[in-house]
């Protein structure tokens, strides 16, 4: 009965919504169950605080039952998302290249990638199936661990499986290799000749490309890569006591690894001390000086990038020249910061800053912002800002880079709109103060049952009742 009486009450909020809308001239709120707002160009509808909303602007159309579902349609970028309890599922089309899933129970991914019209890509999975297609339109498929075969997934040119993993073979930049079972036996060949017996033995060469080897792993290994450069590079591990690197130019060696190693380098010049790591590092040469006491302090210094803390989490500092843009970040126990982004030639800069939980604000290069109170998370995503945050936020402030702004206060209990045409102030359903071409004044008490409205051609005058009487 109490289901039926609020399903009730819902769809009669919105019959009176639908029907006075047009005597208060596109607005109408009753808080915290309903609220509308129409603008020339947009419309918005909130049902039940957030939980609800649909907007409707120039970019397209937007709807969703926060925090489950939310749809996204934007005919002027091509895109197409639906978001499903967020992070969990998410289907978008953009710029024809599609992606899915949707986990955990299972798993299922479709992607396509067109950016040259004669080169597609699909991959898609469903539980334990999978299947797809290269760019050059090559099929594969399987049901893992059974059977399946793989192309250009995972960093490899081919790989296929049988009772995984009992049997699997690679094939990547012309070598072979087959594993019964992985990870014990592993014999190799193509471009490669090999065998390992993991972990008693184990040799592996290309010819001029590289020689690695094994013998009771991890306590020795060799490995000789880059053999077809003019710097090829040996290192030598004897676990848990030492290990080198040897190469043209430059050596470490490292003692009780990880926690004692030296470093040289000859061009540019530079040597490296840790002893023990992570506690002490010294870093000394012609392009980068650094002094690590950890947690007590860092400085590191470079042409391009500086960093610095105090008492490591409690404070943090880092600098960047990246490009054309220069970045200074504050960080106070990791997760609260304050971020300035300076563009160098036009002189323009960008803030990020919170304080968590308390206020996240950030402000963009052309003034556009963005401002909450009692933010959820310290993270900034894109989605969550779209189908999580806006349920948990006591208070947020926006404006665009044209000057539209938006003052939101407990979903609406408090909510003020302005831009350089218009302001629209609104009290719940108690109270509503709009302002057009600066002589037009619309004072709503109840939301339209009694109205008065002012403006410079046809003075102020009294409306009851939405003018029956």
């Amino acid at each position: 009965m109490l289901s039926k009486g609020l399903l009730a009450l819902f769809f009669f909020l919105i019959t009176v919504a639908l029907l006075f809308t047009p005597v208060y001239g596109g607005s109408f709120a009753f808080w915290p169950l309903f609220s509308s707002y129409t603008t020339e160009g947009e419309k918005e509808l909130e049902v039940v605080g957030p939980l609800f909303t649909w907007r409707e602007n120039k970019q397209g159309t937007e709807w969703g039952i926060r925090p489950f579902l939310y749809h996204t349609r934007s005919p002027s970028q091509e895109l197409e998302r639906w978001e499903l309890v967020y992070p969990l599922g998410k289907y978008q089309r953009k710029e024809g290249d599609t992606k899915a899933y949707l986990v955990p129970f299972s798993l299922f991914r479709d992607e396509v990638t067109s950016s040259a019209p004669d080169r597609e890509e699909r991959s898609s999975s469903f539980l334990t199936a999978f299947w797809g297609k290269t760019e050059t339109g090559e099929r594969y498929g399987g049901f893992f661990p059974l059977a399946g075969q793989l192309k250009e997934r995972f960093s490899r040119d081919e790989i296929t499986f049988y009772f995984w993993p009992l049997y699997s073979r690679i094939e990547d930049e012309g070598e072979m290799t087959w594993r019964t079972p992985w990870p014990f036996v592993s014999l190799f060949g193509g471009e490669a000749e090999g065998l390992y017996l993991w972990p008693l033995w184990g040799h592996k060469v290309r010819a001029g490309v590289y020689d690695r080897g094994f013998v009771l792993w991890p306590f020795y290994a060799y490995m000789d890569q880059d053999l077809d450069t003019d710097k090829p590079v040996k290192k030598r591990f004897y676990l848990p006591f030492y290990a080198t690197v040897r190469s043209p130019g430059a050596r470490a060696d490292l003692f009780l690894t990880p926690f004692f190693l030296h470093q040289r380098v000859d061009n540019p010049r530079l040597q490296r001390w840790e002893i023990p790591w992570p506690f002490v590092t010294l870093v000394r040469g012609d392009r980068l000086k650094e002094t690590q006491i950890f947690p007590l302090f860092r400085v590191r210094d470079e042409e391009q990038k500086k960093r610095f803390y105090c008492l490591w989490p409690f404070y943090k500092y880092e600098w960047d020249l990246m490009g054309d843009e220069e970045e200074t970040v504050r960080r106070f126990i990791l997760i609260n910061k304050y971020r300035i982004t300076k563009q160098i030639k036009t002189g323009n800069e960008a803030l990020d800053a919170n304080f968590w939980p308390l206020f996240d604000y950030r402000r963009g290069y052309k003034g556009e912002i963005n401002f909450s109170i009692f933010s959820l998370l310290p993270l900034h995503d894109e989605a969550w800002e779209r189908t999580l945050y806006p349920l948990v936020r006591v208070y947020c402030y926006n404006r665009s880079s044209e000057g539209e702004t938006l003052s939101d206060f407990l979903w609406g209990l408090y909510r003020r709109r302005t831009s350089p045409q218009a302001s629209s102030t609104q009290f719940a359903f108690i109270l509503r103060i709009e302002k057009e071409a600066y002589d037009h004044v619309t004072l709503s008490i109840f939301e339209g049952l009694i109205r008065y409205q002012s403006s410079q051609e046809s003075g102020g005058n009294w409306i009851f009742l939405y003018g029956i009487f």
